[in-house]
């Protein structure tokens, strides 16, 4: 009768948490931790790493069942696998626990066997490779330990067959998954196009797999964090329809500094939040060039390794939260766009705000020269007269607050 199902009249063939009893687990005397009253049970539990929870889990049903009830707290809850292995990452507190499935052919050698058996307190061998029902099977009994708040599934593209890649992704998707990671290999237009239909828009979604060169999904931009390996496909209508109000990392892109330029003169006049950090690689060969980058902006400059760096705000602030934008090149031709509150730089906003005040009057002024019509010419005189004396005091404030030497530019 199976192990996990005390109580029941039927036989049953062992499952799979039986036959890791069976051969791991030879106990002889009950657990003093049963006879424990019920509070100091819980402490003792809360004190445990998370694959002694594990372990602990697999010695009676009576037990998985007290520590299914109480649920230990984790931080992060990562799964990996393939066809061949199993590896669920625990992270609490800082420290992380691995707990290993393994299909044993995979180690060739004795000295692979200890090297890992010494680095790993809770991994496993089986002499059959994993079904998907396996699977479901294993990481329901894992996940039910624990109360998570970051769920992440990590699937080795090179190692999966693809029959078997689909069932997972449903799997995961049929519950509680915060990241979807995908490494290795190669996925196919195909596949993509089925996994961006079916992955909810609120989800972290991270490729390094190689992706098609051509590809288009109207949510490819909609994830609540965006990692793609290779984005040469991404338009710049993608980059302004961003509004995760997170991150987007796109390591390879067909970007020039005029895309940028434009980007940052959208998100200059946006009325809604977009994200909170934009890291990407420009295209090949392009050479940063400030003039083209700074085009019809209004930035604070300085210099860094002789690459322009600025900082820029938004005119409409809708969430307080994401006001400043900080642009850096890298000398790789990586550029990162990170976005703060105004509290976090307080003495560069109000640097902002006062030469956005400067460009108005500036621009005032020479609507007044360029107008033909002239309504009241002794008011319009008088409001020539007072504007440069505004820039003026404006310019003298600005130098009084700027303890950093920017260069202002707009």
């Amino acid at each position: 009768m199976c192990f996990w199902n005390i109580g029941s009249t039927t036989p049953s063939y062992p499952c799979l948490f039986c036959t890791i009893h069976a051969i791991f687990y030879r106990l002889k005397k009950s657990i003093p931790l049963l006879k424990l009253p019920l509070f100091p049970r819980i402490l003792i539990t809360k004190m445990m790493e998370p694959e002694e929870v594990y372990r602990l889990s697999l010695c009676s049903h009576r037990m998985y069942s007290i520590l299914t009830s109480s649920k230990l707290e984790i931080d992060a809850f990562h799964v990996r696998f393939s066809s061949r292995y199993i590896r669920v990452c625990i992270t609490k507190s800082g420290k992380n626990s691995l707990i290993y499935f393994t299909y044993y052919k995979e180690f060739m050698d004795i000295s692979q066997v200890i090297f890992r058996f010494l680095n790993l307190r809770a991994m496993f061998f089986f002499n059959l490779s994993f079904l998907p029902n396996d699977v479901f099977e294993i990481y329901n009994r894992i996940i039910s330990l624990y109360s998570c708040p970051h769920i992440r599934w990590v699937f080795d593209l090179d190692q999966l067959w693809l029959e078997d890649l689909h069932e997972y992704l449903d799997i995961a998707l049929a519950g509680k998954c915060h990241r979807l990671s995908f490494y290795n290999g190669t996925i196919s237009r195909e596949l993509l196009t089925e996994l961006m239909d079916k992955t909810p828009v609120t989800t972290k979604l991270e490729i390094t797999s190689n992706m098609p060169v051509e590809f288009q999904h109207p949510n490819a931009f909609k994830y609540k964090t965006i990692d793609y390996s290779e984005a040469r496909w991404a338009t710049l209508d993608d980059l302004k329809s961003v509004r995760n109000e997170w991150i987007v990392d796109l390591k390879s892109t067909n970007f020039d500094c005029h895309d940028i330029n434009e980007f940052l003169k959208y998100w200059v006049n946006c009325d809604e939040a977009m994200l909170t950090r934009l890291t990407l690689q420009l295209k090949e060969d392009t050479v940063i060039d400030d003039i083209v980058l700074l085009d019809k902006l209004t930035v604070l400059l300085y210099y860094y390794k002789d690459l322009p760096h600025f900082v820029i705000k938004v005119k409409k602030i809708t969430n307080e939260k994401l006001v400043v934008g900080h642009f850096e090149p890298k000398e790789d031709n990586r550029i990162n766009f990170s976005v703060w509150s105004a509290n976090e730089f307080p003495g560069v906003f109000d640097l902002l705000e006062m030469l956005e005040k400067i460009k108005e009057l500036e621009n005032e002024l020479l609507r007044m020269e360029e107008s033909e019509e002239v309504i009241d010419w002794r008011e319009q005189n008088k409001r020539r007269r007072e504007i440069p004396l505004e820039v003026e005091k404006l310019r003298r404030l600005m130098e009084e607050k700027d303890d950093f030497g920017f260069i202002y530019v707009s």
